[in-house]
């Protein structure tokens, strides 16, 4: 929370100080939207994602192990200082690429993984590709709530921090009743 409040208050001095022509691009990729794409960034998002998820999906079963201590891991051969390295490098890929086309929308990588994993349980091997469609599947519904609530597009990021706010704050509270039912 501290850090996050450091960086929105040095986000509020940049707002504050830019040109008030250029105010409304910080405040769309702020706010994430997909009303500016277009197929040519379609390409680019593409081809970046593909970059990022194939080997990700590739290495999947590899987060099962890496789930286990280092140790044990390394006992079944897979080096899990270096997965982790691979991993974090292929999905900052992915999120970023898609992140310079429609900015900010955030609690969708928070969220859906945690649907996805209270309906199909922790093996990556289905809740990796599971969790990619569950994630395209919510942002094809945010955006399409985000373009027909009023008569001007609402920016995607709103609609998924409405539904996303509420979720951590429902899900402690669903993990404590099933902590006590069993």
């Amino acid at each position: 929370m501290i850090v996050s409040a450091f960086f929105t208050s040095l986000v509020s001095i940049v707002k504050f100080l830019v040109d008030p022509h250029k105010l409304q691009g910080i405040v769309f990729w702020l706010m994430g939207s997909f009303s500016l794409s277009d197929w040519r960034s379609f390409r680019v998002v593409l081809t970046g994602v593909i970059f990022g998820i194939l080997p990700l999906m590739l290495m999947r079963w590899r987060l099962n192990v890496m789930s286990l201590s280092e140790e044990e891991a390394l006992a079944l051969g897979v080096n899990a200082k270096r997965d982790r390295i691979l991993f974090i490098l292929f999905s900052t890929l992915a999120v970023a690429v898609a992140t310079s086309v429609c900015g900010i929308i955030g609690w969708v990588g928070l969220m859906v993984p945690h649907l996805v994993r209270m309906m199909v349980g922790p093996d990556h091997r289905t809740l990796l590709p599971l969790s990619l469609f569950g994630g395209a599947a919510f942002m094809i519904t945010a955006d399409t709530v985000s373009r027909t609530l009023t008569a001007f597009d609402i920016p995607v990021g709103i609609i998924t921090a409405i539904t996303g706010a509420p979720f951590f704050v429902y899900l402690p509270k669903k993990n404590k009743e099933e902590v006590w039912e069993r």
